[in-house]
């Protein structure tokens, strides 16, 4: 009995295994041996799990083979290896991005105790010193284009904080805004000068600089150059006025009602200032003496400015005004800008560059002297050295980048050290002065050649010298100049342009600085007149044949 029951336990353990491997019934002590030696398992994985990489398995093949694949994770160290090299100093420096991306633990644990990493902290103290100097060095050619840039910002025409050579104009202008709009006490200004002489820019100082004290006060600003017509200013100040649907009334209604406005108890003090005044010019002039009438009317609450070129505009073209102590404005004249004064604006808008003066101060005074000789506007000085500056500019980057950076330096060095690179001289304002102005006459000698200077501008020149020497006048309409011209074009046989294009031509007259035009609504009014002496044209005109005759033969 005993041993039937030890051969139904063997019977049983070995019936077991024989239903899971059907090919060795016979031998139950191979069967055993089995499990230490399974070289079948690896083939059947092969077939199915054909990556190599973990994360790529799914399901129980990739906890059955944890074990067996563990040594193929070196792989993945060294693709991280190849994008990072042990010997560069941004791969250490690059290790931050980890942080962001997500990744598997394995991965992490095995990237600290690998030896490759540990190896890698031994270059480390050799390279990292070279990307900061190339740092210095960009830094340093930032800092030598940024001195022109700061030099030209600071040369804008813009309303500066201060104005020079002009203190006494903003003094007069402050004591007529306390006494007439803080004191509310109407009356009218008129303020006259050349271009670029700082009328607009004076009063926009006084204005910013009394801000606190004219608060509650109504102003109206205008620029009658963008008006269509003398009469729409009128709609344009009710409609800044807050009257609203005045434009569609007639011209008697909508005055009516402006003046009722403006001498209303109740309303505030109202403050209209008129820019370009003398485009107001119209038939008998009535536009301009209903402006300056308003001031005088009974309970008047207007105080009113106006700012034109013309000098005389209060006595040539308004002479009624005269006969009216009431109507008549304060004057307020603005004279050209001196060689001195010029150079003390300039030098005081330069002051503020940091570190070596960008400008020569030959130069400086050279661009005074030229631009007081001929117009006295400061806004030509100023686009002078600013164009001056752009050309230095220019030379300077071209150079750097030909030639090698110089030896870096340490930022603290580097922060000292801020001379200019090159600077701006008298060679360089000259050539500006002469694009700008041309082979002028008053130069002397001669016109230059016929590129520089053509024919149908001198032609032009002769033309309104005959004129004005006939006429006796300084200045002449575009429309007769145009009829001299003609005339002097038959007697010598020349074709003759239309006066679309005499127009034209006379505007690079006037950018060369040899004439000066007064624009007017319509092309044919425009008023042309001379900028340089009548014996200096002469003596430039006088060598050429045709030129000579046309001067000799008169209109």
């Amino acid at each position: 009995m005993p041993s039937t029951r030890s051969q139904s336990q063997n019977q049983s353990t070995i019936n077991f295994p024989k239903r899971k491997s059907s090919r060795t019934p016979h031998k139950p002590v191979e069967k055993e041996a089995d499990p230490p030696t399974l070289p079948l398992l690896p083939l059947s994985s092969q077939k199915q799990v054909l990556p190599l990489s973990p994360r790529k398995r799914l399901g129980d093949d990739n906890l059955c083979n944890v074990a067996q694949l563990l040594p193929c994770s070196p792989t993945k160290k060294s693709k991280k290896e190849n994008n990072f090299p042990p010997t560069s100093p941004k791969g250490r420096r690059l290790l931050f991005s980890e942080h962001s991306t997500p990744a598997s633990p394995n991965k992490s644990s095995s990237l600290v105790p690998s030896p490759l990493h540990r190896g890698q902290e031994t270059p480390k103290p050799s390279h990292p010193r070279p990307p900061r100097r190339e740092l210095v060095c960009t830094r340093l050619f930032k800092q030598e284009g940024t001195c022109y840039q700061q030099a030209k910002s600071l040369l804008h025409t813009a309303v500066p904080d201060q104005l020079h050579a002009r203190e006494k104009e903003t003094d007069i202008l402050h004591q007529f805004l306390r006494k007439h709009v803080c004191g509310e006490k109407p009356g009218s200004l008129y303020i006259s000068g050349p271009p670029g002489t700082g009328k607009t820019a004076c009063f926009n100082r006084a204005l910013l600089d009394l801000k606190t004290e004219l608060t509650g006060i109504q102003t109206v600003v205008l620029n009658c150059m963008a008006l269509q017509s003398s009469q729409t200013v009128f709609p344009a100040i009710a409609e800044r006025l807050g009257l609203a649907g005045e434009d569609r009334k007639a011209r008697s209604d909508v005055i009516r009602k402006l003046e009722k406005r403006l001498t209303a108890e109740s309303s505030p003090m109202v403050l209209v200032v008129l820019d370009e005044m003398d485009q107001l010019d119209s038939k008998g002039q009535d536009v301009l003496y209903t402006v300056f009438e308003w001031p005088s009317l009974p309970k008047s609450r207007l105080v009113l400015i106006g700012i034109a070129n013309a000098l005389d505009l209060t006595d040539r073209i308004l002479p009624r005004l005269q006969a009216r102590p009431k109507c008549r404005p304060q004057l307020l004249n603005f004279l050209p800008y001196s060689k001195d004064q010029l150079a003390s604006i300039l030098q005081e808008r330069l002051k503020q560059v940091s570190g070596k003066q960008v400008l020569d101060n030959a130069a400086i005074q050279f661009c005074a002297r030229k631009v007081s000789a001929i117009s006295g506007d400061a806004r030509k000085a100023l686009d002078i050295c600013r164009r001056a500056i752009e050309i230095v500019e220019s030379d300077a980057k071209s150079q750097a980048v030909l030639k090698p950076l110089p030896a870096c330096k340490s930022p603290s060095k580097a922060a000292a050290d801020s001379t200019v690179p090159k600077q701006v001289g008298l060679v360089h304002v000259s050539q500006v002065i002469s694009d700008v102005y041309g082979n002028r006459m008053a130069a002397g000698n001669s016109c230059g050649d016929a590129d520089s200077f053509p024919l149908q501008q001198k032609i032009l020149v002769c033309s309104l010298l005959l004129l004005v020497k006939q006429q006796k006048a300084k200045e002449a309409t575009l429309g007769k100049l145009h009829e001299a011209y003609s005339r002097v074009c038959r007697k010598q046989h020349v074709g003759a342009v239309d006066q679309s294009e005499c127009l034209s031509l006379s505007a690079l007259l006037e950018s060369r600085g040899i004439v000066g035009l007064k624009k007017a609504k319509e092309a044919r009014l425009t008023k042309v007149f001379l900028k340089i002496e009548e014996k200096d044209i002469e003596h430039a005109l006088k060598d050429g044949v045709l030129i000579g005759s046309i001067l000799a033969g008169g209109l």
